[in-house]
């Protein structure tokens, strides 16, 4: 299915701090987009710390270790997900990988944008936390889904997040997902919340992207790493990742792409053109 005559569309799920559930969400949507029938791409995009093949119970052979030591190319980390879902797997507890060198990100992005481009939607699972390699991996997207819960100080890591974005790339399209929520209007309040003093101290239009319940099923399924299992697409939170998936994706696919955006191969230049156009 052809989502636009520039591919593929970026969407990069973020966090201001750990244990928000931002990979799960990364993964529900995922699955959700392939189910939808777009032909889906998802980059663990949380270098040294990665954990997507681990929370669908995937073994990878290959990640982008193996890449940067020159032991396979990056078409050899593909793994075969759920759904027909497609992963370049990261890899964890390399200290490496969370501080490349300038020429090994380039190096990296040259070739995940090959890949990508066959591809109508490609998900990052970026890094939590305000650092520079995750703000720029986030800069990339065309829309950036926040992931925060109830916790007043992962409400105040979120904020973090956003006020960065805004100084660091201008007022990007940022859309809020509280998760874990006990009720639909708690939800609601948490957005509403982090959407007034966005407003107020930063002029940002925080958008919302929609509720994710807590969920027993759902967390049973990550300690069992079985969060691709079919039960968890009926349950309140997959219903709500589903829906947050198709809102977003048609919502961006309605709107012309900006021939200026950036895209993969700016990560490390926010100031430069495209090293090549997706």
């Amino acid at each position: 299915m052809n989502v636009r005559q520039k591919k593929p569309l970026i969407l990069s799920i973020a966090s201001g701090k750990g244990g928000v559930g931002k990979t799960i969400t990364t993964v529900n949507m995922a699955l959700a987009a392939r189910r939808m029938g777009y032909k889906t791409l998802l980059l663990d995009g949380d270098f040294g710390l990665a954990n997507v093949d681990i929370v669908l119970g995937l073994k990878a052979r290959y990640t982008i270790q193996d890449v940067l030591d020159g032991e396979v190319e990056m078409e050899d980390t593909l793994l075969d997900g759920p759904l027909g879902l497609k992963i370049i797997p990261s890899g964890s507890g390399f200290a490496r990988l969370a501080d490349l060198k300038l020429t090994q990100r380039i190096r990296l992005l040259d070739k995940i944008s090959e890949i990508a481009q066959e591809y109508d939607v490609l998900f990052i699972d970026t890094g939590a936390g305000i650092s520079e390699s995750v703000l720029h991996l986030n800069s990339v997207a065309d829309a950036i889904l926040l992931v925060t819960t109830p916790e007043p100080h992962a409400q105040t890591d979120a904020y973090a997040f956003v006020k960065v974005m805004c100084e660091k790339y201008g007022k990007r399209r940022i859309s809020l997902i509280a998760n874990q929520a006990v009720s639909d209007a708690q939800g609601h309040k948490v957005y509403q919340n982090l959407a007034d003093v966005a407003k107020r101290f930063l002029d940002f239009d925080l958008g919302f992207a929609g509720v994710v319940p807590k969920d027993a099923v759902v967390q049973r399924s990550v300690m069992m790493q079985r969060v691709a299992d079919d039960q968890v697409k009926h349950t309140l939170s997959g219903q709500a990742w589903n829906e947050i998936t198709r809102k977003t994706i048609e919502s961006l696919v309605s709107e012309p792409k900006d021939d200026s955006s950036r895209g993969l191969s700016d990560l490390l230049f926010p100031n430069f053109g495209a090293l090549r156009a997706l």
